[in-house]
């Protein structure tokens, strides 16, 4: 076995394009929200782009709650609401063959 190899393969991967419509984020919080993407499952990866600056909302967090459904967490580190325009983010989906725990030594 090779030292410093993770071993599990990537099944399949993709990008894509989809309208994400933002809620409101209120001043000084996190919130998650979900949108629907079908063809995504529990267990893949996700990391998504948004393609324009929203001046004190950061994402934090990306994950697949559920079969089809993307979760973004949401910054907001600013004292008053962010309510940003709809915008079309790219999407990085991964899906794993299978995981490991820990590293292979």
């Amino acid at each position: 076995m090779s030292s410093g190899i993770i071993t599990g393969n990537v099944a399949s991967m993709g990008v894509i394009t989809t309208s994400i419509d933002v809620a409101s984020v209120a001043a000084n919080t996190t919130a998650e929200q979900t949108f629907t993407i079908t063809g995504l499952r529990t267990g893949d990866l996700v990391t998504v782009c948004k393609p324009a600056l929203s001046a004190g909302l950061g994402i934090v967090n990306t994950r697949v709650s559920a079969a089809d459904t993307l979760a973004i967490s949401f910054v907001n580190a600013t004292a008053s609401p962010i309510n940003p325009a709809a915008e079309t983010y790219l999407v990085l989906w991964i899906r794993p063959d299978s995981t490991q725990a820990g590293v292979a030594t």
